[in-house]
């Protein structure tokens, strides 16, 4: 075939349109970037500066959990969400909780620091709390889109938003050398995103408004919302704010570098999840459930494969990975980038069964599942950190993930939906693939000379 008819052909074959496409190509262009990002900022600060950044973005990840009342669910899933009047009762509202947000950790920013031991942080936090007000000016248009099932206009705002504000970080990092460069880059992307949502859906906009049905069903879907958020913040902030109470910033810092490189993926996992997956389980209950699990089966064989291929290929290569891009200041975050990928992994699993159990009615399994979590998680980790320390806490941490994967295959199979041959096929394709690529990661980390490895520059 010419390279002509290859050009030809490869606009018919590739839709960039593609929900799926979108979400996966978005999200892995994110990945590239934050990798090539961190292959510089790394160089230019010092591990303490991604831990100091990684408390930061803990605290604002609870804060917004805390408060999540679930705008995105309910404008997807509401009949009336395409009227103008109920999309801005939403907007009001989260405009009300972002105002809130904001207030709530400019005043409690001295107190947080003084719980850390670090009054730097005060100021951090409050530059940082900003990001709650231009977050409120968002316009709704991201959110219409996704339930319209067009979420590749979020998609792609959020890559190109992404791209210009590594680039702001890189620049601005060699300026002020520490971890102020990661909280304006946070401010600028966020401005970009809220300027961005305001040349789509104009006809909507953005306005005040109170209807009153709207926010009746609002604080009705909250219900399980709000405790299943704070469940959610508690366990996935849980390791974080434990291990620099257990251990030193240094190596949270190497931790957050991990969690950041597999976050592209767990994210690209978790968004196909939740807008390609929920709508197709959605549409398969509304039109006719009775075929529900057949077609679900039948109809995300790439989905689920894309969800497995990638946190298997991760796991594998983790230490090849960091052994080659990274300085020895770094060496610790390939073996907790392999346990980090495993857990992407058995959280594929878990994400696709729980919006297919969510899409059929099933909410009450989302809150029961960080129960379960709860009092499996806590306990495993501290009892794997007194035996074997901090590998014991990672380590054991994947391990109670199990056991919440567990609950949703038993709920599955208690409605009716599991095909249990499916989901062994597909988990032992995983164990494969993770298998053969960290056979392969070994091969090469003993054929590549001690010298060349770590970029050739040595720790300090």
């Amino acid at each position: 075939m010419r390279i002509y008819e290859i050009v030809r052909f490869l606009p018919r074959s590739i839709n960039f349109k593609s929900e799926l496409l979108s979400s996966t190509f978005s999200f892995g262009a994110t990945a590239l970037i934050r990798l090539v990002s961190s292959l510089i900022l790394t160089r230019v600060l010092s591990p303490e500066a991604y831990g100091v950044f990684g408390i930061l973005v803990s605290i604002v990840f609870v804060i917004e959990l805390v408060s999540d009342v679930g705008f995105v669910g309910l404008l997807v899933r509401h009949p009336r969400g395409g009227e103008v009047k109920f999309v801005h009762t939403i907007w009001t509202t989260r405009l009300i909780r972002c105002v809130f947000n904001f207030s709530l950790m400019f005043v409690a920013a001295p107190v947080v620091a003084t719980i850390y031991h670090v009054p730097a942080l005060a100021n951090a936090f409050r530059v940082l709390s900003f990001q709650f007000l231009i977050t409120g000016l968002e316009s709704m248009s991201f959110i219409v889109a996704q339930r319209e099932q067009r979420a590749r206009i979020g998609n792609y705002a959020e890559l190109i938003s992404g791209i210009a504000s590594s680039v702001f970080v890189i620049l601005i990092a060699f300026h002020l050398r520490n971890y102020y460069a990661f909280i304006l880059g946070v401010l600028f992307q966020r401005a970009l995103l809220t300027i961005g949502s305001h040349f789509f859906y104009r006809n909507i906009g953005v306005g005040i408004a109170f209807d009153r049905e709207a926010i009746a069903d609002q604080f009705r879907f909250a219900r399980y919302v709000m405790p299943s958020s704070v469940l959610t913040m508690v366990l996935s902030q849980y390791d974080k704010l434990v291990l620099l109470r257990l251990f030193n910033l240094n190596l949270l810092g190497v931790y957050g570098l991990a969690q950041n490189m597999i976050a592209p993926i767990s994210g690209v996992i978790v968004h196909n999840a939740r807008v390609v997956l929920y709508a197709r389980c959605a549409d398969y209950f509304r039109t006719n459930s009775a075929t529900a699990r057949s077609r679900y089966y039948a109809e995300n064989k790439r989905l689920l494969m894309l969800g497995m291929i990638l946190p298997a290929l991760a796991a594998g290569f983790a230490n090849l990975i960091v052994n080659i891009l990274y300085d020895a200041r770094y060496a610790m975050a390939g073996p907790i980038l392999m346990i980090l990928s495993l857990g992407a992994l058995v959280g594929s699993f878990q994400n696709a069964s729980e919006n297919l159990l969510v899409a059929s009615g099933r909410t009450h399994t989302v809150l029961v599942a960080n129960v379960v979590r709860l009092f499996t998680v806590i306990p495993a980790t501290l009892l794997g950190y007194y035996f074997f320390g901090f590998y014991g806490f990672v380590w054991f941490n994947l391990v109670a993930a199990l056991l919440v994967l567990a609950y949703y295959y038993i709920e599955q199979r208690r409605f009716g939906l599991l095909r249990a041959m499916n989901e062994l096929k597909l988990l032992g394709a995983a164990v494969l693939l993770f298998a053969l690529s960290l056979g392969v990661s070994h091969v090469f980390l003993k054929l590549i000379p001690t010298g060349w490895q770590h970029l050739g520059i040595k720790g300090h």
